[in-house]
């Protein structure tokens, strides 16, 4: 564990997009879940400025999910994320970043009455490049972004891997943002990302081979956004639907209803110099 604590310490790197002239930072979106019909997610971060070309954020979150059958939403736990992000901006238009998260997903039987799974908890470190491409158009700012992400799986204890250790994840994403009012303190913010994998998968023998690059989801999100000044708060209120593919087809569907609040700068911003 502390090996995976340190890797979590160091490796702190990301990307965040910016609306009009004043920064605006990307949404804590709702993880993707399995055999649910609603997921209810909620996430605080902290934005910080660390330099002219430099942000921090971190945050922590959860969800609650139903079960498949039914529409309780706060029937299950389904997962918790911590993750620390660091970017750098390069230009008028470019951000690369790197960034790693750390996970605890709740695991449950695909059958009813869907008991937890022996181990009921897969833990995650997730490592990932994201690569941004923003401009903007009158009141309109668009964002385009691609993020290859690196999985590994472990039990509970985190004394071995999961059945699949290890997954491979390609993810592009456009953002449009559309400013309200002159302010630029709401707006309405829409969402497409696909994601393609490469999955480890065990084999009956025990051997282990990597599957086929497949498209596994599209989610598509739809935000609406209140930026307050004192204190200096962003609040988040969204939809995220998740569809999701198997062999080239859509096979299910989630709803997930998502909110976040992110503190911008609470340490103060840095001196111009």
């Amino acid at each position: 564990m502390v090996e995976h604590a340190n890797k979590y310490l160091f490796l702190v790197f990301s990307v965040i997009y910016t609306f009009g002239n004043t920064t605006a930072y990307a949404q804590l979106s709702p993880p993707g879940m399995e055999d649910t019909h609603f997921v209810l997610w909620g996430a605080i971060g902290i934005n910080q400025s660390i330099g002219k070309k430099w942000f921090n954020q971190s945050y922590i979150g959860g969800a609650r999910f139903s079960q498949p059958n039914n529409n309780s939403i706060l029937k299950r736990q389904a997962i918790y994320v911590v993750e620390q992000q660091t970017y750098r901006k390069f230009g008028q238009h470019w951000s690369l970043g790197l960034c790693v998260s750390l996970r605890g997903q709740n695991m449950y039987m695909d059958d009813p009455p869907y008991d937890n799974e022996i181990p009921s908890i897969r833990r995650e470190m997730r490592y990932y490049l994201r690569l941004f491409y923003r401009h903007k158009t009158g009141r309109f700012s668009f964002a385009y972004s691609l993020r290859p992400e690196w999985r590994r799986f472990y039990s509970p204890d985190w004394s071995h891997y999961y059945e699949s250790p290890q997954m491979m994840r390609y993810r592009a994403k456009a953002h449009v943002g559309i400013s309200l009012n002159p302010s630029k303190t709401k707006s309405f913010i829409f969402m497409n990302e696909f994601l393609f994998v490469n999955v480890q998968n065990r084999q009956p023998s025990g051997a282990l081979a990597w599957q086929p690059l497949a498209m596994s989801e599209d989610r598509i999100c739809t935000y609406f956004r209140q930026v307050f000044t004192k204190p200096a708060v962003a609040v988040d209120i969204g939809l995220m639907q998740q569809l999701n593919m198997q062999n080239g087809k859509f096979v299910s569907d989630y709803v997930h209803f998502a909110f976040d609040v992110i503190l911008m700068d609470p340490f103060g911003k840095p001196k111009q110099r």
